[in-house]
């Protein structure tokens, strides 16, 4: 849970960043196929960023040998003992709440599908101007959709006709729909996140200023199209998984008609986000260092069997986890040093289960000091022989990563700091 978490805050902070690069350095340029290639791919490239220092620590770590990290266990000083599976019952109340709302968002794509197919079945689809052409009501503005071009019924005006069918020619052969689906299917994944929909929006706006294009490429007068454009403000906008004649984006548009083009301009500022992205798997892949540290063993050169990582029947503590908490409830203490330090935090420890159940190859990965790693150490050099892990029902070894946390409460810590004051005060009083 934790690792999905991380994966939406990492996505998260690239679909911020990359957004924002676009709306200040962006937006107002007239390179509208540059601005489509740059949305679509900071949308794909945030999707993927935070996997992208894992593959390459894959590629570069083929020879090592990787470990299963287990949940956390946490330590407090009043032999108080917390398995890390307890702590997630808020993100359970998250994963339900983020289901709940992709399903949402995946039943209002279905019912628009719906809503979409039963009317080019009520209506019929017909071969007009060299395209397939669905006739609809009066309340609707006309939209494309794939290769099918939806027309207000009550537009009789043929030359007016013709422009709104040139405008929603581009949208189809420039294939407009794809980055549509895209979008929709990201939302559907990230719908919490509020850029996304910026994306939708300015995804579509840009749709909008490339079929302007193409109608005046294709001869047709600035001022009649425009004309055009204001008597298409009214009417129910039918789909969101559709190119519209959208009224909202009117004045955005004539304006944009009106600017010259500044391609040159707007190739170099989108070659300028190289280095960003550069930044941003970076950023990733130091936020995956310590999570990349304790989850790769060492290179294995021993001359027993080999070391598995993921087995068919993973290796058990006697009796469970409860049992296990049991025991490190017994055995396991709060070093007094590390209290007196107020020191707190993860102790990394690695270990193999043997193909016997035995534990060996103790060994510290990352630790805190004031005593914790050793008492970490210690604790689990006296494990009891765990039910060994089966591979096609033969036993095996296997490595283990346990993460215990040390934590002090808050009153642990006024302790701690009431007793120093005692001590540093007691020379003076004599």
């Amino acid at each position: 849970m934790n690792d999905l978490v991380l994966y939406f805050v990492r996505s998260g902070f690239s679909f911020a960043t990359l957004y924002i690069f676009y709306w200040v350095f962006l937006k107002k340029e007239t390179c509208f196929s540059c601005n489509r290639f740059y949305l679509i791919f900071s949308l794909l490239f945030s999707a993927l960023v935070p996997f992208i220092p894992n593959m390459i620590a894959a590629n570069n770590l083929i020879s090592l040998k990787y470990s299963i990290l287990l949940e956390p266990i946490t330590i407090f000083p009043e032999s108080k003992i917390i398995d890390g599976g307890q702590n997630y019952n808020i993100f359970q109340v998250l994963l339900w709440v983020y289901i709940s709302g992709a399903i949402i968002n995946i039943l209002r794509l279905f019912f628009q599908l719906y809503r979409l197919f039963s009317l080019a079945g009520k209506t019929g689809i017909n071969r007009e101007y060299g395209v397939k052409v669905v006739y609809t009501g009066k309340s609707y503005t006309n939209f494309s959709f794939f290769d099918i071009i939806f027309l207000n019924s009550s537009e009789k005006d043929k030359n007016k006709l013709l422009e709104i069918i040139t405008h929603e020619k581009v949208h189809i052969r420039q294939k407009h729909f794809i980055d549509l689906i895209i979008i929709e299917l990201m939302t559907i994944i990230f719908w919490f996140n509020p850029f996304m929909w910026f994306y939708k929006r300015s995804i579509k706006a840009v749709h909008e200023y490339l079929a302007d294009e193409g109608v005046l490429k294709n001869g047709y007068k600035k001022t009649n199209y425009q004309e055009l454009l204001f008597n298409q403000t009214f009417g129910i906008q039918f789909f969101a998984l559709t190119n519209n004649l959208n009224q909202s984006l009117i004045k955005r548009r004539l304006t944009m008609m009106s600017k010259s083009k500044t391609n040159k301009f707007a190739i170099l500022k989108i070659m300028a986000v190289i280095p960003i992205a550069m930044l941003l798997i970076l950023a990733c892949a130091r936020n995956t260092e310590t999570k990349n540290e304790i989850s790769k063993g060492q290179i294995i050169n021993d001359e027993g069997s080999d070391i598995f990582t993921v087995v068919e029947q993973m290796p058990k503590f006697p009796g469970g986890n409860k049992a296990l908490f049991k025991f490190l409830n017994k055995n396991i203490k709060y070093p007094e040093e590390a209290r007196k330090q107020e020191i707190s935090g993860r102790v990394f420890v690695t270990f193999i289960v043997e193909d016997d159940g035995e534990i060996t190859n103790i060994e510290l990965l990352r630790g805190i000091g004031g005593g914790c790693d050793e008492e970490a150490m210690r604790v689990i050099s006296i494990f009891p022989n765990y039910e060994p892990g089966l591979q096609r029902g033969i036993p095996v070894r296997v490595r283990f990563n346990m993460p215990i946390k040390f934590v002090l409460e808050k009153k642990d810590k006024d302790k701690s700091k009431s007793s120093g004051t005692l001590q540093s005060t007691s020379p003076k009083e004599k």
